[in-house]
């Protein structure tokens, strides 16, 4: 038996390693992040606004990529077959984040970027269409948590995206202003802090929560559709991020004015919106060419050259033009602001 066991144990090994060695291979999660073409998305099946216009002839879609975050070293190796995929490292300061959490604070960016697309909107239109109502009383400014350090005191206890409503010092002083926190706490005294996600509740942190930046706040605008016309219904939606914002923007403005700006075009694109209305920078360009170019779009909006944010979204569109064989011209729109795309699109001839 001794000598069966001695003659097949070289034979079980040589079938044991390399099922090991493939287990490890799909079960092991490294810090990278994969990106691959996904889809365009028509915005209208998004945000739908109640208000009579003429018939909308074209469509207006924002462009998503599918994104694999920590993938297995099988998955990484495979993503490398395709030249359409781009694999990124995660950002140091994002990797002691979990997957929940990213989905989290993706989560509230495309949350922020529906309603500032919203307010532009509403405004551009309301300046050509005395119909609209909005006002500075339809939305609110908030502060939300955007992030949070892995030595943050109390993690598990703040949620990504809640809302900061105010922080209760040692002699009853009330503090709603976040900048203000750091001249407000005293070196050991721990406060209460208040969040609001689904319900309020309070945290203590420490001095160098804050004096750290353990804690990360920003400052957005949220609608509050009390006192505007007309209303609008946003639909559930699995896409996250905010490269959506522009073309969120030109549909909703879209939706409010009497004449139809696609004029029968197939349009998409791809960048942010900021509450001034000027467009900013995003990620996965190579991917939303090649996705925007599959789908058959007559143009594609990209952000324009801003050196102020060192965003430089145009050139990597055309590099990327360049190696998928697309001929950019009078396909490829780069604009600086919702005004630019609006003016572009009204200079248009009617599609044929």
């Amino acid at each position: 038996m001794k000598k069966l066991s001695s003659f097949l144990w070289p034979s079980i090994r040589l079938l044991i390693i390399p099922y090991l060695i493939f287990i490890f291979l799909m079960v092991y999660r490294i810090d990278y992040e994969i990106q691959a073409p996904g889809g365009i998305s028509e915005v209208d099946q998004l945000i739908q606004v109640d208000y009579p216009v003429d018939e909308i002839k074209g469509s207006l879609s924002s462009t998503y990529i599918v994104s694999f975050t920590r993938p297995s070293i099988f998955q990484f190796i495979i993503s490398d077959f395709s030249k359409y995929n781009q694999v990124n490292i995660i950002p140091e300061s994002y990797r002691h984040y979990t997957d929940s959490e990213l989905r989290d604070i993706s989560y509230m960016q495309k949350v922020t970027s529906v309603d500032a697309a919203v307010i532009v909107a509403y405004i551009k239109a309301s300046q050509v269409n005395e119909d609209i109502i909005f006002t500075e009383n339809s939305y609110r400014l908030v502060t939300l948590i955007r992030g949070k350090e892995a030595s943050l005191s109390n993690y598990n206890d703040i949620g990504l995206g809640h809302e900061f409503i105010s922080m209760i010092g040692d002699e009853d002083i009330i503090i709603e202003d976040y900048t203000k926190l750091r001249n407000a706490m005293s070196d050991d005294q721990w406060y209460t802090f208040n969040f609001k996600g689904e319900e309020v509740y309070q945290v203590q942190l420490r001095k160098v929560d804050i004096e750290e930046n353990y804690l990360l706040f920003s400052n957005y605008y949220l609608v509050d559709q009390a006192d505007i016309y007309p209303k609008y219904i946003e639909k559930d939606s699995n896409i996250g991020g905010p490269s959506g914002g522009l073309l969120q923007t030109l549909s909703i403005y879209n939706m409010l004015v009497k004449e139809d700006i696609t004029k029968g075009y197939k349009i998409a694109g791809t960048g942010t919106i900021r509450y001034d209305g000027t467009v900013g920078y995003v990620g996965g360009i190579k991917q939303k060419i090649a996705t925007a170019y599959v789908n058959k779009v007559d143009m594609f909006f990209i952000p324009a050259i801003d050196e102020r944010y060192s965003s430089h979204n145009y050139l990597e569109a055309l590099a990327a033009c360049e190696e998928y064989g697309i001929d950019p011209e009078g396909w490829l729109i780069p604009v600086a602001s919702i005004d630019e795309a609006i003016v572009y699109l009204e200079g248009l001839d009617n599609h044929e």
